[in-house]
């Protein structure tokens, strides 16, 4: 039997953009992913058995199916089958990244699981293997695998390295309301004729920046920039309320992550960055402070 344990960590995006609709119904996106500290904890063991199969347990989360319908849980399954290992896989997950938050917590408990099952299997796959795995499974997956800064484009598996930085101090907020991704690109869809680039997002100019200060080493706190902040703030009032908040609280910039309803603030010193989450749960607001990992 062989047992490993797997920091699952969320991401937040510095920037994120939509260049396009494909004709799979899909959308091309440009945006930098960033690791921080905010994790899950995923044990893998895995024995011998005649055939693969895939045990899960979730601690943390009632909510949160144990079966199939887990990322994590399809990342064991679809792992053995392209492997071709027999064994007896039993999933730990004790969740602490918020469900639906725009934090890619799903993604990346299955992105643990696929570089622990791999760790106990001597590496048997490539990392160009365990990426293609990784796209099939979510488009957050590729990214959550590799981890720390990078550029990703695609539907979010085409993955470009930057240097890693640090961002300080995040405050990330979870608002109430949830405005479902397919909704909120349905929005974009209508606000920028399809993506067919007669309406601009006004993306282009920050990402030139944020590229631009990643490749120094550093980070355009001005150039932070999300599209889907047109689409989702409208009506997800309790988001629009929080980065407007963390911004009077101090932070130094706040954006929004993924299509939400998480909303991050970057503070100067944890000092500051603690007073600030203090001050939100207090108004009855789940937050937390991470720090770039």
């Amino acid at each position: 039997m062989n047992a490993v344990k797997e920091k699952a960590y969320a991401k937040i995006n510095l920037f994120l953009d939509v260049v396009g609709k494909r004709d799979d119904g899909f959308h091309d996106i440009k945006t930098v992913m960033h690791t921080v500290s905010l994790c899950d904890e995923v044990t893998v063991i895995s024995s011998y058995s005649d055939k693969p199969r895939v045990r899960m347990t979730v601690e943390g989360n009632k909510y949160l199916p144990s079966d199939s319908r887990n990322l994590a849980y399809r990342a064991a399954a679809l792992y053995l089958e392209r492997a071709g290992v027999k064994a007896r896989v039993e999933l730990k997950l004790k969740k602490k990244i918020p469900m639906s938050a725009g934090l890619a917590g799903g993604s990346t408990d299955a992105a643990a699981v696929l570089r622990a099952l791999n760790r106990i299997n001597q590496k048997k796959l490539t990392e160009k293997l365990l990426l293609d795995i990784a796209g099939e499974l979510g488009s957050d997956v590729p990214f959550c695998l590799v981890g720390k800064t990078a550029l990703c484009e695609g539907r979010g598996e085409k993955i470009e390295r930057l240097p890693h930085i640090s961002i300080g101090y995040a405050v990330i907020a979870i608002a109430d309301e949830r405005v479902s991704t397919p909704k909120a690109y349905s929005e974009l869809d209508k606000m920028f004729s399809d993506f067919d680039g007669t309406k601009s997002t006004g993306g282009d100019e920050r990402y030139e920046k944020i590229i631009s200060s990643l490749r120094r080493s550093v980070l355009d706190k001005s150039a932070l920039f999300n599209v889907f902040e047109n689409s989702v703030l409208p009506v997800c009032q309790g988001a629009d309320g929080l980065k407007r908040e963390l911004l009077e609280l101090g932070a130094e910039a706040s954006l929004m992550s993924g299509s939400g309803p998480s909303v991050f603030g970057i503070f100067k010193s944890l000092e500051m960055a603690e007073i600030a989450k203090n001050k939100l749960e207090e108004k009855g607001v789940k937050a937390f402070v991470a720090t770039s990992v």
